[in-house]
């Protein structure tokens, strides 16, 4: 018969339990906010040209400027420029990188999540199993350590190399078939059974 209650609580503690940690690291440990590093009073005002040129003519091409633009970009930036009467692009004033910062940071943050988030979970799946294994709560716990492990992979996923990211699935694949063999050992009650579904 299935324990229905212990079901429901356990699901519940997994729930609330990946609230509080992603709560806990955003409380402590924010992530990069976009006007933190692009606030909206960077650019100037829109330019109006004094001395708008004739229809039929276009701004003279500068190779200067082509390729200050070109420079700007590889480095991941975006050209801003200054212009004549006629509002015709003469120069670079600058290169905004305020997006490549940006981006900087949230990866730099991304790998800090991800190194708390697995010690998090590992502790989280210790605990389960050893020392708060009564249920709902071992089971609970051990599937919010699990969790912990996921989130903070998937936060980061996009920093790892392909090889890095096997390594880790493979890594996570064996973790969980070994906590499913040892909780499910001959000589000791199985998942199912703890949580009250008896055969």
């Amino acid at each position: 018969m299935i324990n229905v209650k212990n079901i429901v609580l356990g699901i519940g503690i997994v729930i609330i339990y990946g609230l509080v940690l992603w709560q806990g690291i955003e409380a402590f440990y924010p992530m990069p906010q976009y006007d933190d590093f692009c606030p909206a009073g960077r650019f100037e005002p829109a330019y109006f040209p004094s001395k708008p040129l004739p229809a039929g003519e276009s701004c003279s091409f500068s190779r200067e400027l082509q390729e200050a633009e070109r420079a700007c970009y590889a480095e991941r930036g975006n050209p801003i420029y200054e212009y004549d009467e006629n509002g015709c692009q003469i120069a670079l004033k600058s290169c905004d990188y305020c997006n490549r910062d940006l981006e900087k940071a949230i990866d730099e943050h991304s790998k800090i999540v991800f190194i708390i988030a697995i010690i998090i979970g590992v502790i989280t799946l210790i605990v389960g199993y050893g020392v708060l294994s009564t249920e709902p709560v071992g089971s609970a716990l051990i599937g919010s350590g699990i969790w912990a492990i996921f989130w903070g992979s998937a936060i980061n996923w996009r920093n790892f190399s392909s090889v890095w990211r096997f390594s880790l699935l493979l890594v996570a694949l064996v973790l969980v078939v070994w906590f499913a063999l040892r909780l499910n050992k001959p000589g000791k009650k199985g998942v199912l059974q703890k949580l009250g579904m008896k055969k």
